[in-house]
């Protein structure tokens, strides 16, 4: 998600004035400049972003370069993380301004990812760097150029009306295709800026995945950006911008929500209801285990029943064509790898059922697979090489496994019951198979079912934001529980 992030600062903040000279041209001279800016995660500073435009060379073709250079400290879980972010975007400067060539860098303390994607006539060559492992592939090359990168800037420079808007088209570095962007104005306010009266218009602006409000003076500068009321971008001197938060500053991550009044085991529970308070909307999902009511003081009242397992199960030529999504190898989910192949084939060896299969698949995760935080393996098979990790490593794993083994599997987000000893819920990754219907399975925990105290929960997108930014505040009641005896 901080990649997302990085990316949107470059596309707002590209300039620190924007002047058009018609639609078919672009005084470049103005395009030409930095500006640096402060993060803040709920109030509290994280780190800082530099964002450069200049006039440069690819392969001697005159082009236009926009980098951002960000660092981000947080606390997560007790342990200090570093993230070193870099990222650009280079476009011809001969009409009609094509992207030419996208680069990404991400680093932490123990981990680096690139990617680096360039034009190759009508496509794209992306090669992706994870984990000293490097994957190659051609994707369709995007139709984004430099008049939509600065769209937003010179929307602005016109001098919109609030409820006026533009459409244009983004290239997403993570599904590598063109996304649709829109741009509505808000609000125009009169405001002080650095002493002076400036126009201000506040802009809302929408992907396919997130929804990112951002201020710009009437020049078209961006003057800060908020993804999801979590995290906010303030322009700022420099040497203010690079002040990095002192060790009582750090924001910390809350992963846990203490919980009363659930003693029972886990797996003798057959229904859960339970009242939650703080969530953000729409991030509760509901499905055929997991019902959502709205109370009239606000709450969300969560039934969860314990899912089933077919009796009779099976996954035909044709589901498996449905759900062909869900079989695929990604360059995270290797499924394709034959290392995975190869392991898959010798966990369900003699077990034709998909139950089965799943159940042995699940059950060498849990066995194999040593627990441990902060291991930052990113990819399946760094977890079948390595063999540690938390549940994103068990769940990758495991989904991986069950794709190579032809069971479409994907990963699914939410909470868990940690209890009784911590009695608390906690962020938590596991999966979902499909074996003739959808089931959920916690190769952490070796579950299949998994067990009704799992909270499904939409994080894609900028709902991710909107969770961070709540998790603070969110309460869990228990209302009421029955176990798996006392059904009918």
């Amino acid at each position: 998600m901080m990649g997302a992030l990085i990316r949107i600062v470059v596309v707002f903040a590209a300039a620190a004035g924007v002047a058009v000279a018609g639609e078919e041209g672009l005084d470049l001279d103005e395009l030409v400049g930095t500006q640096w800016y402060g993060i803040y995660v709920v109030g509290q500073k994280a780190g800082y972003v530099s964002v450069t435009m200049g006039l440069s060379e690819l392969d001697g073709t005159p082009v236009v370069a926009e980098k951002a250079d960000m660092r981000v400290l947080m606390m997560v879980g007790g342990k200090r993380i570093l993230n070193w972010m870099k990222f650009q975007e280079v476009y011809a400067v001969a009409s009609p301004h094509e992207l030419m060539l996208v680069e990404s860098e991400n680093r932490t303390s123990t981990s680096t990812e690139r990617l680096h994607i360039e034009r190759d006539g009508e496509a794209f060559a992306v090669t992706h760097l994870l984990h000293g492992r490097t994957m190659t592939k051609q994707v369709p090359a995007s139709r984004a150029t430099l008049h939509d990168a600065l769209a937003i800037q010179r929307f602005v420079v016109n001098g919109p009306e609030v409820g006026e808007g533009i459409r244009f088209i983004t290239f997403d570095d993570e599904t590598l295709k063109d996304v649709e962007e829109t741009a509505t104005v808000l609000e125009v306010v009169e405001e002080e800026w650095r002493g002076q009266p400036r126009r201000v218009f506040v802009v809302e602006s929408k992907t396919p995945r997130l929804t990112t409000i951002v201020r710009y003076l009437e020049d078209g500068t961006m003057i800060s950006c908020s993804l999801g009321g979590v995290m906010t971008l303030r322009l700022e001197e420099e040497a203010t911008a690079r002040r990095m938060p002192g060790e009582g500053e750090l924001f910390e991550v809350r992963r846990e929500i203490p919980v009363k009044g659930l003693d029972v085991d886990v797996e003798e529970i057959g229904t859960l209801t339970l009242a939650i308070v703080g969530l953000p909307e729409g991030v509760l999902v509901e499905s055929a285990r997991q019902s959502v009511e709205k109370r009239e003081d606000g709450a969300l009242v969560v039934t969860l029943t314990l899912g089933s397992v077919p009796v009779e199960a099976s996954v035909t030529d044709e589901a498996r064509e449905q759900l062909a999504e869900f079989l695929e190898s990604t360059d995270e989910i290797q499924a394709e790898d034959e290392r995975i192949r190869k392991r898959a084939r010798r966990i369900v060896r003699g077990g034709n059922d998909p139950v089965e299969q799943t159940r042995r698949i699940s059950r060498w995760v849990y066995r194999h697979v040593e627990g441990a935080e902060f291991t930052d393996y990113e990819t399946a098979l760094d977890v079948l090489i390595h063999l540690k990790g938390d549940c994103t490593e068990h769940t990758l794993l495991f989904v991986a496994l069950c794709r190579a083994a032809g069971l479409p599997a994907r990963e699914v987000s939410g909470l868990v019951y940690a209890g009784p000893g911590k009695r608390v819920f906690g962020m938590h990754r596991w999966a979902q198979v499909f074996v003739g219907e959808w089931v959920d399975v916690d190769p952490t925990l070796n579950q299949l079912p998994a067990d009704a105290t799992h909270v499904e929960l939409d994080t894609e997108g900028d709902r991710w934001f909107d969770l961070l930014a709540a998790f603070a505040e969110i309460t869990i009641e228990v209302l009421d529980v029955e176990t798996k005896k006392s059904l009918p």
